[in-house]
């Protein structure tokens, strides 16, 4: 949304797609690992799936995300984020969705998967994008048989 206003983040439109694209699978590996290591029991009784706090995960790691590529535009990008994901994990709580602790580790699981995906992504894209004396090229393509998502990862040496 914010490239159809006219803002430009940090990062080429491509690589911040990637970049929230990393950050969503470490955050939501993370999270489904925890998730069935742990077994807690909802607030409400639902299920045995509390902790951590997906929907505070996700809010976070989005919050983050803004704080990461538009603070240098403005402060108040990360601000209105950090904002939504508060109101977000307050919410999980008010609704008897989670305990308290469990949208403090969803926060730090979203933040910290950001945070990673900006640190791991620059190593990534020099050794699928460089070219040594013999030429080297690298290929993902998304994939998608008998209702299974995937990649298929191609690199030339």
């Amino acid at each position: 949304m914010l490239n159809l206003a006219g803002v430009t983040g940090k990062n080429r439109f491509l690589d911040r797609t990637i970049l929230l694209g990393i950050s969503s699978a470490i955050m939501g590996g993370s999270i489904r690992v925890v998730k069935n290591a742990t077994h807690r029991l909802r607030p409400n009784g639902e299920n045995s799936v509390s902790f951590p706090s997906g929907h505070t995960a996700t809010a976070f790691m989005g919050a983050e995300f803004l704080a990461q590529e538009y603070s240098g535009k403005s402060v108040w990008y990360g601000v209105a984020g950090y904002t939504v994901a508060a109101g977000t994990g307050i919410f999980r709580v008010y609704n008897r969705d989670h305990w308290f602790s469990d949208i403090v580790a969803g926060a730090g699981f979203g933040i910290l998967s950001v945070k990673a995906a900006y640190f791991i992504y620059p190593y990534m894209r020099d050794f699928l994008t460089a070219k040594g004396k013999n030429g080297k090229s690298a290929m993902i393509m998304p994939t998608y048989q008998d209702g299974v998502v995937g990649f298929n990862f191609a690199l030339q040496l």
